[in-house]
């Protein structure tokens, strides 16, 4: 590992403690992953070290790629619940979908947080029942991080109603480019919003009008997705 005065760009580097918090790991793993070479580093003046982003990325993309080899689904959706029994029935509505889904479960945001970042899911559904404050942190750092700013998120239509200033939470990409009509975006195109429905009817058979809207809306969430990226 090699000792330099200067650093060019402060963005293209990480600490260790960064890097370990990017891939929710110990500081020790990512100190034996600098020395086993999957993490290119160098020391400053200092002794401290530090991380190539550039590196860092590309280990994050392989893990990844691990992962939807593993999973053998066409998309990875990442549903946040409250609770458990919200989830198995959310379960019950993906089953009749047609297109093959690897369903993720976050019983908070900050888990959701961290799990948008190491999975890379193409979607991410947030119940209703997660608290308006909880719901607006984790879009606001969802918008800003770059790992996850791209990834759409399916949010209640009546809490955008009580609190659109969510749908400005737009990421620097999309508030800085021009759409097609020659204006730039007055919200963040990956926030889509769905209507509250129940999930399994009185009878326990699948909400079949419900799970086809959502199922649909995942999709066109997923084109737009590949539209942009």
């Amino acid at each position: 590992m090699m000792k330099i005065k200067n650093l060019e760009n402060p963005k293209d580097f990480l600490s260790t403690r960064q890097s370990a918090r990017h891939l929710q790991v110990s500081l020790g793993t990512v100190q034996k992953m600098v020395e086993t070479g999957e993490l290119l580093a160098w020391k400053t003046q200092g002794g401290h070290r530090r991380i190539l982003m550039s590196s860092l990325e590309q280990l994050l993309k392989r893990r990844r790629l691990g992962i939807r080899e593993r999973c053998g689904a066409q998309f990875l959706l990442l549903a946040v619940f409250r609770r458990q029994e919200s989830f198995e029935e959310f379960k019950s509505l993906s089953a009749p979908w047609k297109s093959e889904v690897d369903l993720h479960l976050c019983s908070d945001t900050l888990e959701a947080l961290m799990q948008s970042v190491s999975l890379a899911p193409d979607v991410i559904y947030l119940d209703f029942a997660i608290s308006p404050v909880e719901q607006v942190h984790l879009l606001h750092y969802l918008s800003k991080n770059t790992h996850t700013k791209h990834i759409p998120v399916l949010v209640e239509s009546n809490f955008l109603k009580l609190h659109p200033q969510v749908l400005k939470m737009a990421s620097d990409d999309f508030s800085d480019n021009k759409t097609r009509t020659g204006r730039k975006p007055s919200h963040n195109p990956m926030i889509r919003p769905y209507q509250k429905e129940v999930l399994l009817l009185e009878n326990g058979e699948v909400n079949q009008r419900f799970s086809e809207k959502l199922e649909n809306l995942i999709l066109d969430c997923m084109a737009k997705k590949c539209e942009r990226t």
